[in-house]
């Protein structure tokens, strides 16, 4: 999940800040238009066209470093990147694929994989020479797979977790929340007239199906079936504190980011729900890990239930297209960037950790603050792992959900049964 704004600066088409600048950057190459149909050769270079949706911030230069990194490593090769506002990438993709025109190198939202994989434009990983799904972390390498076969590596990845003020907490003496229960009574104390005690992600977006996926599966709940007595809970949970005003009305507004990084930069927010994306507003603003705040793992609503997060970032595919030379290529340029170097470089300036277990300790050496993150990971789900290309639809019916419990226009119970019966439509599932 790469964080998006909030419609109150633009409307998400989906988590998590990069989609708000230029609709196209030039990064030292000509940016091209990404089609597979695109010239093949320029001044006696392959070409190989890319697109990705990264317009700002550390994921924009990250990949300037790569393809710079690259190009000088293969000097016979020239990249054109295109680069669109993410709520564009994958209506642009669907078309390319419709056409048979589809870029060489393709980034992908990670719920987005089966979908595209679906239209068969798209090459299979599990053929190609140093292909391995060895040495990663389960959860990210089931964001690839789609009816058997790997359509990807995972570029980066990123979960969710509680941030807190540690200086609101101590003068409220209120410690920092493990259970459901404890971070009801915690939100409900911190709260004084304009602070709320905790804010979370309710647009009516993917955002917030991925913020109640932790507090769904955790409670042994399913997106199949999200009308059980453990998903009403959970979105129970999140209307009672909406209700009782410990958390406020403006969720069904804010955004991951920057809009909640904002309400707990400013005080307004006591404890979020976020993911380490935020970490450079937090920087700026001048706020210190374990000084000014700290993070704990999502809460449980029983002692002894196993935390289960969604996982967020995007991957690289590969576009079915080119002559063999660019196909070689595409998957030189994938490939180089699973070696551990390059992976904590690129992974470092984006924010996120590594998709590798024993590159992401490497990184814990610099810092702490990725701590609960990466033992979070270690049981993360990939969202589309039960759902595969129905994701897409299913999530819709929940934050819809989401939406009708929080405005009060439905009981949870009610919003979830109405969405179960779209779910169930869609899967073909009772």
């Amino acid at each position: 999940m790469f964080p998006r704004k909030s419609r109150m600066s633009r409307r998400r088409a989906r988590r998590a800040g990069a989609l708000a600048l230029a609709a196209v950057a030039t990064i030292g190459v000509v940016t091209a238009c990404g089609g597979g149909g695109s010239s093949s050769s320029s001044n006696g270079k392959t070409v190989l066209n890319e697109i990705d949706y990264f317009t700002s911030g550390g994921s924009d230069t990250a990949m300037k470093w790569y393809i710079k990194k690259f190009e000088a490593e293969h000097p016979d090769v020239t990249v054109k990147r295109d680069v669109v506002p993410f709520a564009n990438l994958i209506t642009k993709v669907l078309q390319d694929a419709s056409a048979h025109n589809m870029p060489n190198i393709i980034m992908l939202d990670n719920p987005n994989v089966p979908q595209v994989a679906a239209t068969g434009q798209l090459r299979k990983f599990n053929d190609l020479p140093g292909f391995t799904t060895t040495g990663y972390y389960a959860g990210d390498m089931k964001e690839c797979l789609y009816k058997g076969s790997y359509y990807c590596y995972p570029i980066g990845t990123n979960s969710l977790a509680i941030f807190y003020n540690k200086h609101m907490l101590s003068a409220a003496g209120v410690q920092p929340p493990k259970t459901w229960a404890d971070l009801s009574a915690a939100a409900k104390k911190l709260t004084n007239g304009s602070v709320h005690g905790f804010a979370f992600d309710g647009t009516a977006d993917e955002q917030s199906t991925w913020q109640l996926e932790p507090f769904l599966w955790t409670n042994g709940a399913s997106l199949e079936h999200v009308a059980s007595q453990q998903g009403v809970q959970a979105l129970q949970l999140w209307t009672d504190m909406v209700k009782n005003g410990s958390a406020s009305k403006q969720v069904l507004q804010l955004g991951q980011s920057p809009d909640l990084a904002q309400e707990f930069i400013k005080k307004r927010a006591a404890m979020i729900e976020n993911g380490p994306w935020i970490f450079p507003l937090l920087d700026a603003a001048g706020l210190k890990y374990n000084v000014d705040y700290g993070i704990v793992p999502m809460p449980v609503r029983q002692t002894g239930q196993t935390v289960s997060v969604p996982l967020g970032g995007e991957t690289w595919t590969l576009g079915d297209s080119g002559n063999s030379k660019q196909k070689d290529m595409a998957w030189q340029f994938v490939k180089g960037m699973q070696e551990s170097s390059t992976m904590l470089h690129i992974t470092s300036l984006m924010y996120y950790l590594p998709t590798k277990p024993a590159v992401t300790q490497q990184l814990l050496k610099e810092g702490p603050k990725y701590t609960v993150f990466a033992n979070e990971t270690m049981n993360a789900r990939a969202r589309t792992q039960d759902l595969g290309d129905k994701y897409a639809k299913v999530s819709q019916a929940i934050w819809t959900a989401i939406q009708s419990a929080l405005t009060g226009a439905q009981s949870p119970q009610s919003a979830l049964k109405q969405a179960q019966s779209q779910i169930s439509s869609i899967t073909g599932t009772k």
